[in-house]
């Protein structure tokens, strides 16, 4: 007999087999795109982090880099900008500066005024690891998807993506 713990599910399938069984009412078609959604999600986000793993990278490092690497140059922001860019706290992102800074990946000019005004700059080896980086990302990242979709899926699938987001984002 069950003790009020919901069991663990394998996959989002398993999960919604499951609900149709135990709770019917539950599972709509929505309920169903949205459990897709999010398992999709934390598969593809773990994908993502291996290949960043591999580079001697976290993902909060990675987003950084990123973030340096797709502003124009000379490829600099300033904490507050990197701040509004990433989904990271202000404690977080200090962290991480000094982090890529220690490893020389990111640099800060000496300056006497305020921290949070200083920018952050990529050195050639931020940009040059953020790059190669990037490019197994992309390369694990499609691997991931071909697993199940055709490229013609794939541009409908993210043409019906981009339409929700620029309903919800907009709203």
């Amino acid at each position: 007999m069950g003790h009020g713990r919901e069991p663990t599910f394998d996959t989002a399938l398993d999960l919604l087999q499951s609900r149709t069984r135990d709770w019917p009412e539950a599972v709509s078609p929505v309920m169903r795109l949205m459990a897709m959604l999010y398992r999709l999600s934390d598969l593809a986000l773990a994908n993502a982090k291996a290949a960043m793993t591999a580079h001697g990278l976290r993902l909060s490092e990675f987003d950084v880099l990123a973030a340096l690497r797709g502003a124009p140059p000379p490829h600099e922001l300033t904490p507050t900008d990197l701040y509004g860019a990433l989904l990271i706290s202000s404690g977080g992102l200090t962290k991480v500066l000094a982090s890529l800074q220690r490893r020389k990946l990111a640099s800060r000019p000496a300056a006497d005024d305020d921290r949070r005004s200083r920018p952050v700059r990529l050195t050639a080896g931020g940009r040059a690891l953020a790059e190669r980086t990037m490019a197994d990302v992309a390369r694990v990242d499609g691997e991931f998807i071909a697993r199940g979709l055709a490229p013609a899926d794939v541009e409908r699938l993210a043409a019906l993506l981009e339409k929700q987001l620029a309903a919800v984002e907009r709203s």
